[in-house]
């Protein structure tokens, strides 16, 4: 009898090594494939072009769906059957360690992955809702793509490959900055525009595309490069990272839209408020500063000394590049940083141990700050548009700043004012669950009334989304969707933001967040920037989850 008993426990043991030697090759096939689409995005994706600026949102959408079929699909299948299987493996306590747990962000990205099914399932617009609008095809298929990666990176990714992933990803966001400074200086090494016309080139910029898309990518995967620069404790590091940030500023400058520059405001604000916990993080803030208005004023030098090659830009991106801003910015930064640094020699440790009570301070003020900018400038441009300012104080102005109408924000008042009446005329299940994902203007435009309208002032161009993130998924997917994804990203914000305290290389996807969100209420989802939101969010989780696991690993007791 007890060899029949020792002999089935040999085989159930036999049985379970066999499962663990079965799920860490699957584990394995997870990871390798996550690293390579992860790799790829980063690296080729920037700069694959096929015919120039020839339907280069359509190449770019088939590449993205390329390498994610063919790595991100199977990688999901097998990522399921491990975490399937993995219960049955052996070694539970190594289980639930390894971190079953759910974050609030995953909570967030469940949700929005549940209510863009919900929105599809109840589309009358199923072809458009699965594929999208054809040049960045943001429809079921891509966010089901995007969710996928999401989970891959943030349980799968080798943390072991972050510095082959991180060094692609400033190689070829790094080629497409300097091609798109180039091109600001009638430059174009590559001909890609040759046959083009001035108004087209100044649209169109970089193996991105259009000036929106390539300020959407630009602004989206800076945070990597700019959280390297901050964190990083070597000198090395911080040389490559700074070059690549330098790029980026000088690009940013001169992409010719303004979106960017609210979206650096937001990343800038966010970089400081985790910069408050201590002096050495508020240095690295400073500096941080100090090199963005130094290229932007670099790149104005060099307008001003090759005027007739220089491309002529907006009015906010030459403030910022030959005004007076960036030596503000400069001066200020420079002037904030050698006080600082004073204060750190004079006050030695007494100065770190008191830092708590500043930090605190200052984190407060400047959110005050913030928080009375933004309602100035809300209140403002409501009063000037209404005519009160007019009428209260005698002064009005036709700023397109200050003066909401149709023509506002490149037409963007017209479309935003469209995209109100649109979903207040929603039934109102599909004012929960919208009207499909991507699907605004094939809804739109299948309204008489609606599709009048949209005709009479875009004629002969039609309106593809609300050119506002956040307006077109409260269409698309409904409040539910709308709401869901707000709450990801202040999930994903809130949770890098805290534990970026002792990890700064998590401060990634906090930075990520500030800039996309800031950057796309002005602009829209689509796959040249979108699908680095969730890549930079899977990488950042990924890292969150390794310092909970140590900080939880550290307070395990000795068994007795």
């Amino acid at each position: 009898m007890a060899g029949a008993g020792s002999g089935e426990k040999n085989e159930m043991e036999q049985k379970e090594r066999g499962l663990e030697w079965f799920l860490a090759n699957v584990k394995d096939c997870v990871e390798f494939l996550t690293v390579c689409w992860a790799f790829l995005m980063l690296t080729a994706f920037p700069v694959y072009v096929i015919d120039h600026y020839q339907d280069i949102g359509a190449y770019k959408f088939a590449f993205f769906s390329g390498i994610s079929t063919l790595f991100l699909v199977p990688g999901a299948v097998l990522g399921l059957l491990y975490a399937v299987l993995k219960p049955f493996g052996g070694k539970k306590a190594a289980v639930r360690a390894e971190g079953g747990r759910l974050s609030w962000l995953d909570i967030g990205m469940l949700a929005y992955l549940l209510f863009n099914i919900l929105s599809f399932l109840g589309s009358g617009f199923k072809e458009d809702a699965w594929a999208g609008v054809g040049g960045w095809n943001m429809g079921l298929r891509t966010q089901l793509l995007m969710i996928a990666a999401y989970f891959l990176l943030s349980r799968f990714f080798p943390l072991r490959r972050r510095e082959l992933i991180e060094a692609g990803a400033m190689l070829g966001s790094g080629i497409a900055f300097v091609i798109g400074i180039l091109h600001r200086f009638s430059i174009d090494p590559f001909g890609f525009y040759r046959g083009l016309d001035s108004d087209t080139t100044l649209r169109f910029l970089s193996t991105i595309g259009q000036a929106t898309w390539y300020s959407s990518f630009v602004c989206t995967v800076l945070p990597i490069g700019l959280c390297l620069f901050y964190a990083s404790d070597k000198t090395k590091v911080r040389v490559i990272s700074g070059i690549y940030c330098t790029l980026g500023f000088m690009t940013l400058v001169t992409q010719n839209s303004d979106s960017a520059f609210a979206a650096l405001a937001a990343l800038l604000f966010g970089l400081f408020l985790a910069s408050c916990v201590s002096p050495k993080r508020m240095e690295r803030f400073l500096e941080v500063v100090i090199l963005c208005a130094a290229s932007f004023k670099a790149i104005g030098f060099l307008q001003r000394g090759f005027p007739e090659q220089a491309v002529c830009l907006g009015s906010l991106s030459e403030a910022f590049s030959m005004g007076v801003l960036s030596w503000i910015m400069l001066l200020l930064g420079a002037f904030a940083y050698i006080l600082l640094l004073y204060m750190e020699e004079k006050g030695g440790t007494a100065f770190e141990k008191n830092w708590e009570k500043t930090g605190r301070r200052l984190f407060i003020s400047v959110c005050v700050l913030a928080g009375i900018l933004f309602i100035v400038v809300i209140g403002g441009i409501a009063l000037n548009t209404s005519g009160l300012l007019e009428r209260w104080f005698g002064i009005s102005s036709e700023n397109q700043y200050l003066l909401f109408n149709d023509k506002w924000g490149s037409d963007r008042g017209f479309n935003w004012k469209m995209a109100v009446r649109i979903f207040s005329g929603l039934p109102f299940l599909h004012k929960i669950i919208g009207v499909g994902p991507d699907c605004f203007m094939a809804y739109s435009y299948s309204v008489p009334e609606y599709a009048q309208l949209l005709n009479d002032y875009w004629k002969p161009d039609v309106l593809t989304n609300a050119h506002n993130e956040f307006l077109n998924l409260l269409i698309c997917v409904g409040i539910g969707g709308l709401l869901s994804f707000l709450f990801l990203l202040g999930a994903g914000a809130r949770r890098f933001y805290r534990i970026g305290k002792k990890h700064p290389e998590v401060l990634m996807g906090l930075l990520v967040v500030c800039s996309y969100a800031a950057h796309n209420f002005f602009c829209y989802q689509q796959v040249c920037c979108t699908p680095f939101l969730f890549l930079i969010l899977g990488l950042s989780e990924r890292l969150a989850r390794r310092a909970e696991e140590g900080k939880r690993q550290s307070r395990q007791e000795i068994p007795e």
